[in-house]
This record gives C-alpha cells, sequence and structure tokens, in this order.
C-alpha cells in the first residue's frame, strides 16, 4: 500500500505580489484532499525584520518602485556615504514554518512505526537531511526528487539517491482540470492561470 503526503502552508495574502494567490492555493488543497492525500498544513508567517539594503547595483536598481532620478541626483553626495556604512531597512520577512519539520517527523515516525518502507521525497530543503540520514543509515530507502533541475549536495550524500524531477514526469501527473470532491456536490475547477 502506499500513501501521499502533502506538505504545505497557506501563503499569506499580506505578501503575495498575486491577491488571487492565496484563494487559488485553497483551492488546490481542497482539490489534493478530495483525492486521498493527506495534507499536512504549517503556519506561513510575516515578522517585522532589519535588513541591510545591498551594496550591488545602483541606487536607482535597489529599489522597487525605484526613487526619484531628481532624488538620487540632488542628494548622490548623501547615498555615496551609506556605500561605507550601508543603510538598514524594516521589512516584512515572509517564513514559512514548521514544513521542513513535519516533513522530517513524519518520515521517521511512519518508518519507525513500519508503516513504511521506502520513502519518495519531492524537495530540494537541505533542512531535511539530518532526519533522511537517521532513516538510510537505519537501513530504509529513502529517494529525493528534486523539484528545481538542481540538487542539493547535502542531500544527495544523504538519501538512497536524488535526482532531479524529469519534466515530462510532471506534465504526466498533473490533476484533472476538474475535481468532484467526494461525498459533495462539489466541483473545484483548476484556475486559469494554471492551464
Amino acid at each position: 500500500m502506499s500513501k501521499v503526503k502533502y506538505f504545505t502552508s497557506q501563503i499569506s495574502a499580506k505578501t503575495s505580489e498575486d491577491s488571487d494567490a492565496p484563494r487559488r492555493q485553497r483551492v488546490l488543497i481542497r482539490a489534493i484532499r478530495s483525492t486521498g492525500v493527506e495534507v499536512v498544513e504549517g503556519k506561513f508567517k510575516v515578522p517585522d525584520d532589519w535588513r541591510t539594503i545591498s551594496s550591488k547595483r545602483d541606487w536607482a536598481d535597489r529599489f522597487r518602485p525605484a526613487p526619484p532620478a531628481k532624488m538620487i541626483k540632488d542628494h548622490d553626495t548623501h547615498f555615496a556615504t551609506h556605500e561605507s556604512q550601508p543603510w538598514k531597512v524594516l521589512v516584512e520577512l515572509p517564513q514559512e514554518k514548521f514544513t521542513d519539520v513535519a516533513i522530517a517527523t513524519h518520515l521517521l515516525r511512519d518508518f519507525y512505526t513500519g508503516t513504511c518502507d521506502h520513502a519518495l521525497i519531492l524537495s530540494n530543503d537541505s533542512d531535511l537531511c539530518p532526519a533522511i540520514e537517521l532513516a538510510v543509515q537505519d537501513g530504509h530507502h529513502v529517494g529525493v526528487f528534486s523539484p528545481t533541475e538542481s540538487v542539493s549536495r547535502d542531500l544527495e550524500r544523504v538519501s538512497s539517491w536524488a535526482k532531479p524531477i524529469r519534466f515530462e514526469l510532471l506534465t504526466q501527473c498533473q490533476m484533472p482540470n476538474e475535481v468532484r470532491v467526494p461525498d459533495s456536490s462539489t466541483t473545484l475547477s483548476r484556475p486559469a492561470q494554471w492551464k
């Protein structure tokens, strides 16, 4: 018997550049659950934190939207004084919390309770290395598919195998455009932006 688990966190409307992204994600999560996949949700936090403005590029290229050219021209001496002592800005720093810990915890629990003998993880997050390394050292098989074109060297080192997922495999594993929610008259439709 195989089981699929999907680990995610609800994205924050506060920081998303697309105000409709949180709604689309909720539709996706409902569709995934309706197929029998276990969805494990973490949290998404947006704390404020101080960060140094990059010293790369011209001042006009360090802001979005760019400051007025006249402001930079009129105050070029002031801007130049901050090359050796960079400005810091208070930013909203989106953070997905608990997702990697949840993956690691479920992985180890499923192996050690005997509900799993092989695991396949779709991630390129090297924070998973300690859990994968423990499982493999104890004789369990853990393969890793990276959703990017490269694979973390740390994941390659500790897993049974690790490689980028093939694009054609991703296209074969897409959900249908419409998913019927079991025991309901509700049908969920794939958002137009995802077609």
